[in-house]
């Protein structure tokens, strides 16, 4: 399930989920409602693809005006497993947080932003502590198992039951598009059963799955379930176009 929403000429998605919560702000957003040009046409987040540094800040306060944010924090995504922990107003980054693809925070009005074109974006929010927390999660990612992480980081660190939890995978590479010819070499084969047809992936089912493990309710999942490679008018995607933006997905606590 997905709903969609346009402020201020931004599109973006948003899980049922988390929307019927109201102190949480979140959007999977498009790559429309921006102002870069080029390959990264047009609401590109991301300073690492080549694009101008003063395009992606304005990008980046168009996200923030469309959730009606104080902040946002963002990372240099690495593909790691690594976590920043953001618990008071003073630890707010000025600039993206180095070699991280965990963003945690208990602080009001501040936006944590993956960027990604085919990785998911999976937002986690746990009502009983008040916590919110955004995991860039690729195919490597899945293999380390970092959703799983995520919920570790959140029970140690602030007591989070699992069956608490709301999370939510965001577009991103879908099923139809998913190819790695290579799996034997970047797959162990406990995750081969993820085949859907030779070379083809279902990463979606992967993640739900893995929050399933994790501890987390069915009943508090949501996948939008919406293909990044597929919809070049409303997602960048690597896989289709290498040269290319990225979009954002912000969750946040409303003050």
């Amino acid at each position: 399930m997905v709903d969609w929403r346009i402020t201020d000429g931004l599109r973006y998605y948003r899980s049922p989920l988390l929307a019927a919560l109201p102190e949480v702000a979140h959007g999977f957003f498009t790559r429309q409602g921006g102002v870069s040009a080029g390959p990264y046409l047009s609401l590109n987040v991301s300073l690492a693809v080549g694009d101008r540094r003063e395009s992606v800040a304005e990008n980046q306060r168009r996200l923030q005006q469309a959730l009606g944010l104080a902040g946002l924090a963002g990372a240099v995504q690495v593909h790691g497993g690594r976590a920043a922990v953001i618990t008071a107003a003073g630890q707010v980054p000025v600039a993206d947080i180095p070699e991280v693809d965990i963003l945690i925070t208990t602080v009001s009005g501040l936006g944590l932003l993956i960027k990604q074109a085919d990785c998911q974006a999976v937002m986690f929010y746990d009502p009983v502590h008040r916590v919110v927390a955004n995991v860039h999660c690729g195919w490597r990612g899945q293999v380390a198992n970092i959703l799983g992480e995520t919920v570790n980081l959140l029970q140690s660190g602030f007591g989070t039951r699992p069956s608490d939890l709301y999370a939510a995978v965001g577009p991103s590479l879908g099923p139809c598009c998913a190819e790695f010819r290579n799996f034997r070499q970047e797959f162990p084969p406990a995750l081969w059963t993820y085949q859907v047809r030779p070379t083809y992936f279902d990463l979606w089912r992967l993640s739900r799955d893995q929050l399933l493990a994790a501890g987390l309710s069915p009943a508090r999942l949501d996948l939008v379930g919406l293909c990044t490679r597929c919809q070049a008018a409303e997602f960048y995607s690597y896989r289709r176009d290498q040269l290319t933006g990225r979009q954002g997905a912000v969750i946040a606590l409303r003050p």
